[in-house]
């Protein structure tokens, strides 16, 4: 259902804010001045139990103990913050505005650069989860998005990249930024940053190897580290462009309601999503029609307006997710359990797929975050399949991108059965930083049972 954003057209059944307070100081005024922020009291370190906005600890998730996404001043606008959110992907106040820079080739590599104001993000190790508030020192937020070359598909690289930023022609200072998942640019490389004053600076950007196991199409590729290098300007009119350019979310009562805003990455970088792949080929079955009037929490989907932007539950047609839906995945759909709002979409392959070496049956899991379809690097899959009381297989699922399928884990299969169960054990949630929306969501570890459907 798609609805604008004036309180008349609203239904109590879409979403609940009893447990949650609005914060808006410092939205006024259209967020266009600079400086003047506000300081978060309380620790910026919580714990996996105290970022569900559930545990009344004093820096809880979205809140941080404070009243606005700010931090300790410089070039970091006080933007409002959800207060409470819930242990969810959820609404945040505004779409972030950033300058997008022209691609750059970098070997088999396409990376698509971007700049914005030093904004709050959150880190996650293991069942910890830390804010990082911008300082005083820090000028831009900056965030690049790997792409294969030749599909212009996002890919997960998620080792050893790097970026060196310093005036133009003159020597930088290397950093890694962290990847992250954000609901409006999907997953990509980010951190903020100091630079020395106005004027133009030069990044460059070296990328590893992608460490997950190839196939298909990148079966052989992504295996040599590349280097690409990309200028930008920092002065006073980027300040006020990307400041004044924030569009918020109008109808307050949508800050922190589970949804998310639309992924405007997608469908750039010269490529195709993983979702619009072909769908041809014996090892497609598809299993069951994927359920586009409600979520995966059973609840009926929404979707709300600001201007062209869009927001809320509403269904990705397949070009608008970063990952298939899981009705799109290759072999026969097993089912798309939920752990800690991930959804874990698995499918299973017939014998003699790409996936194998041999005449064995491919079990592929597809994390991805909800309504987005956004990939969930860094995590730990344990699968064991059942039968009669015994166990028939059990390990570990091993990271794989496949230019169909996506980023995504998986594991041959010599044995199974109809009527088998499947446990899928999420060991490690995402260890990949957050974008506001996605902090107190993706944090869970647990176990999920399906019951296989082998086919013929």
């Amino acid at each position: 259902m798609t609805r604008d954003t004036t309180p008349t057209d609203r239904t109590e059944a879409k979403r609940s804010h009893s447990r949650r307070r609005v914060l808006a100081l410092g939205a006024t005024a259209g967020a266009g001045a600079l400086g003047g922020c506000l300081t978060d009291a309380g620790s910026d370190v919580v714990s996996e139990g105290d970022a569900d906005g559930d545990s009344g600890g004093e820096a809880g998730g979205g809140a941080d103990g404070g009243a606005a996404d700010d931090g300790d001043g410089g070039a970091a606008p006080s933007l409002p913050r959800v207060e409470d959110p819930p242990a969810a992907t959820y609404v945040p106040t505004h779409f972030e505005a950033m300058r997008r820079l022209d691609p750059v080739e970098a070997g088999e590599y396409l990376l698509e650069p971007m700049v914005t104001y030093p904004h709050r993000f959150w880190n996650v190790t293991g069942d910890r989860v830390e804010a990082a508030a911008p300082t005083e020192d820090h000028d831009v937020h900056l965030m690049v998005t790997v792409r294969d070359a030749e599909t212009g598909r996002i890919l997960p690289a998620a080792t050893g990249l790097q970026v060196t930023v310093g005036r133009e022609g003159e020597s930088g200072t290397p950093t890694a930024p962290w990847p992250m998942v954000s609901q409006e640019m999907g997953f990509h490389f980010g951190d903020n940053l100091s630079l020395d004053g106005d004027g133009t600076y030069e990044a460059t950007v070296r990328v590893g190897a992608v460490d997950a196991r190839k196939t298909g199409a990148f079966a052989g590729r992504f295996a040599e580290p590349a280097t690409g290098s990309f200028t930008f300007q920092y002065d006073q009119a980027f300040r006020e462009s990307v400041i004044g350019d924030i569009v918020y979310v109008e109808e307050e009562s949508d800050w922190g309601a589970r949804g998310a805003m639309a992924n405007g990455a997608v469908g750039r970088g010269g490529g195709r999503s993983y979702g619009d792949a072909g769908r041809d080929g014996p090892d497609h079955v598809d299993a069951q029609r994927q359920d586009t009037e409600r979520d995966h929490r059973g609840e009926p989907r929404w979707e709300a307006r600001v201007g062209d932007r869009r927001y809320g539950t509403y269904w990705r047609p397949p070009e608008e997710g970063e990952l298939p839906p899981a009705a799109h995945l290759p072999g026969r759909l097993q089912g798309e359990p939920v752990v800690g709002d991930a959804l874990l979409a698995a499918s299973l392959l017939p014998p003699g797929s790409r996936f194998v070496d041999r005449d064995e049956r491919y079990l592929a899991v597809s994390p991805r975050t909800p309504y987005n379809r956004s990939m969930l690097p860094m995590a730990a899959i344990d699968y064991a399949v059942r039968r009669d009381g015994g166990v028939v297989a059990s390990g570990a699922l091993d990271a794989a991108l496949d230019d169909a399928v996506g980023y995504h884990y998986g594991t041959p299969l010599a044995d199974a059965a109809s009527g088998d169960e499947l446990t899928l054990s999420v060991t490690t949630a995402p260890n990949v930083s957050r974008h506001a929306g996605y902090e107190t969501a993706l944090l869970e570890t647990g176990d999920v049972s399906l019951t296989l459907e082998v086919g013929e």
